[in-house]
């Protein structure tokens, strides 16, 4: 099984974890972590989740996530078909940044595209499976 973590997860154990949602979220990041470490998912990086990271202002998150990546087992690198199906996906009124995750997710065959973003899982209408954290750990 491969699987796809966007930023928004990525992020999610330095956001307040006094607010249980994001609180659940977060061990469920580290069990998905425990996943990918014994091998039973493999991760895909790719070259949009890299340039988004490297715009991070914080360090502390930005190394953090950087040691994480390199776990990756699958590499997709941006090409011009990524780019073409990105702009077909922002007809769905999803961000090009978003867009390009998710082709990147497409074209890397990824069983599960994983992210905290709401409005992410709630507009994207396609074959990849867009997927909480929460709600990922409970199907695996």
């Amino acid at each position: 099984m491969k699987i796809y973590l966007d930023n928004s997860v990525l992020n999610r154990p330095f956001d307040d974890q006094s607010i249980p949602k994001i609180r659940l979220e977060t061990i469920a990041l580290f069990y998905i972590l425990e996943l990918i470490e014994k091998k039973k998912v493999k991760l895909v990086n790719s070259s949009i989740i890299e340039y988004e990271n490297s715009k991070n202002p914080f360090i502390e998150r930005k190394l953090w996530i950087e040691k994480i990546l390199l776990k990756d087992t699958i590499y997709q690198k941006i090409t011009p078909e990524i780019k073409k199906l990105a702009k077909e996906i922002e007809k769905q009124r999803i961000s090009p940044l978003d867009s390009l995750h998710l082709s990147s997710a497409i074209a890397s065959k990824v069983d599960y595209f994983i992210t905290c973003d709401y409005t992410l899982v709630k507009r994207y209408k396609n074959k990849l499976q867009v997927i909480n954290p929460i709600d990922f750990i409970q199907i695996f």
